[in-house]
């Protein structure tokens, strides 16, 4: 743009075409037309026909359209991974049913040479007796003939009888000769038949090893492709949800699954989410869309799961939810255990832990001794809390049980915003432990669900004395959320992880290959409508970021010693 060539042209074209807004699009049409103006003005011309001229009018406007063209191209490249990954899942699964037949037909064969085995040494075990049988009999005969040179003359009848019994020597030694022989050959053929089969079973054995190669790289290339799916649909989703208020929320408008318009002071303003919930949306409905992350944490990925918003906004109940509509937290750890119980060929071992920042201290919820503060300490990018309590958790009964008793050791009180606030932000963490029975990788992951104190400001909940100090340590670690987001999002090479104990316990959800998930709750009532747009406003800037990608497995959160 800098060569006054370039910028005639660009100008040219622009004049000619006022709706095209894009000056990427004007100077890659011209280093396509080999910079000829006519040439671009009539190729937009015929690309975009009647909505062109529409737009010139100033009916219309190009940015949809290029908008609608880059998401039919994502959606294809989403098609198409989703394709290889159904593909990639087939294949994987007939490896691993002919991985388990030649295992089967190596335990077989190693029982048929054991077999054998056996039968060789009761073979060699007879040829021995019958060895020594024949050499008795033989000197049997020595003695026997040796009185005959010795004493003569013998009578007819001993003479007849001496007879037969070497008749019946010779009868016998003839037999034993075609027993040994025969044992003999028996074993040869064992012999042969025991090397024909250690032969078998080493070509077996290089065979299962090339399978089991094979299924560790098509498992790895599963991960990698659903991964890149979830990349593309974005490591951190921003979903939007209203609370249900009859009679209340004419200010806002959901004119799409996507986006939300609210009008304030007499204008509109729009904001795009990943998702947005209609009031009306049930439990069930919020949570299958956070399904796909949940499977991420499985194959080794760190998750995290926020949920953000004033107080009275719904955040607890869409984490926490009640006995008969369970919110996210019940439903991703439940579906959680139900993937790890399907993945047969992998032992896994699940942990969950909670635990409560409160005025800047964590404390720990599950302690059996009451709460039991504890610091956070760290290495690099592992984030470790020493003497944390964890409880295996094998079936949902486990974790209801876990979860209540940790929910009577949170720390709530009464503001004007609300009769029964939570002053604290509560963190339940569950960790994912996997060893593949095949392949002998090792996975760890956390899945982290986070419900967050209330954003509200202070003026609003008019806090006093020990409630004051509470507001202020909120909407300090709250601050600092929002400064993490920020640098995250200006890929700056310091990010403030360390300004607050909350952003540092989810360092590891907010970095590498993580994955994440925020619920910006609001208001439908008009009086919070200053704090809904608060909330929308931090909400729409946080879909715009993306994780990095390094090394999977860079960061983790330790639980204990």
């Amino acid at each position: 743009m800098n060569i006054d060539f370039i910028l005639h042209c660009v100008q040219q074209v622009k004049e000619a075409l006022p709706a095209i807004t894009d000056y990427k699009e004007i100077l890659a049409a011209l280093r396509l037309c080999n910079y000829n103006p006519d040439e671009v003005i009539s190729m937009f011309f015929a690309m975009f026909g009647d909505s062109l001229e529409d737009t010139i009018n100033g009916q219309h406007n190009l940015e949809p359209t290029f908008l609608q063209r880059d998401i039919y191209k994502k959606d294809k490249k989403i098609e198409i991974l989703t394709k290889n990954l159904q593909e990639r899942e087939s294949e994987l699964e007939r490896l691993s049913l002919k991985c388990k037949y030649l295992e089967d037909e190596k335990h077989h064969f190693i029982h048929r040479t054991k077999c054998l085995n056996e039968k060789v040494t009761e073979l060699q075990s007879d040829h021995v007796k019958y060895l020594k049988e024949i050499t008795e009999i033989k000197s049997k005969n020595v003695q026997i003939t040796n009185p005959l040179q010795t004493y003569s003359p013998l009578n007819k009848d001993v003479l007849l009888k001496l007879l037969r019994e070497a008749r019946e020597l010779n009868v016998t030694n003839d037999q034993l000769r075609v027993l040994a022989t025969s044992g003999l050959s028996e074993i040869e053929q064992c012999m042969d038949h025991l090397q024909s089969t250690v032969i078998n079973m080493r070509s077996s054995t290089k065979e299962l090893g090339e399978i089991r190669t094979l299924y560790q790289r098509e498992s790895l290339e599963r991960k990698l492709l659903y991964n890149q799916l979830q990349e593309l649909r974005g490591n951190i989703r921003v979903f939007c949800r209203s609370r249900l208020d009859n009679g209340k929320g004419e200010h806002l408008e959901f004119p799409s699954d996507e986006e939300i318009l609210v009008n304030h002071n007499g204008n509109k303003k729009r904001f795009r989410f990943d998702q947005v919930f209609l009031p009306q949306c049930t439990q069930e409905y919020v949570f299958e869309q956070t399904l796909p992350i949940i499977k991420s944490c499985v194959d080794g990925y760190n998750v995290c799961i926020l949920a953000y918003g004033q107080t009275g906004s719904g955040k607890t109940y869409t984490m926490m939810g009640n006995e008969q509509k369970p919110g996210v937290n019940i439903r991703s750890i439940r579906e959680l255990l139900r993937i790890c119980h399907e993945r047969e060929r992998i032992q896994y071992t699940t942990k969950i832990s909670m635990l409560e920042i409160y005025n800047e201290s964590v404390w720990d919820l599950l302690s059996q001794n009451g709460n039991k503060q504890l610091e956070i300490r760290s290495q690099g990018k592992t984030v470790t809390i020493p003497g944390l309590t964890e409880a295996e958790v094998l079936t949902e009964e486990d974790i209801k049980n876990t979860i209540s008793f940790g929910e009577k050791n949170r720390t709530v009180a009464s503001t004007k915003m609300n009769t029964e606030s939570s002053r604290s932000h509560l963190m339940v963490i569950l960790s994912v432990n996997g060893i593949d029975s095949i392949s002998g990788v090792v996975s760890n992951s956390t899945l982290t669900l986070c419900d967050l104190a209330g954003s509200e400001r202070i003026s609003k909940t008019e806090a006093t004395g020990q409630r004051l100090m509470e507001a202020a340590a909120i909407n300090k670690s709250l601050t600092a959320l929002g400064q993490v987001f920020t640098a995250l999002k200006k890929n700056s090479l310091h990010v403030p992880y360390r300004n607050s104990k909350l952003t540092h316990l989810l360092q590891p959800s907010l970095s590498g290959q993580a994955k994440s998930c925020v619920f910006v709750n609001i208001s439908p009532d008009i009086k919070d409508l200053g704090e809904t747009v608060s909330s929308l406003q931090f909400g729409s800037s946080i879909q715009q970021i993306a994780l990095g990608n390094p090394t999977p497995h860079t960061s983790s959160v330790k639980l204990g010693y």
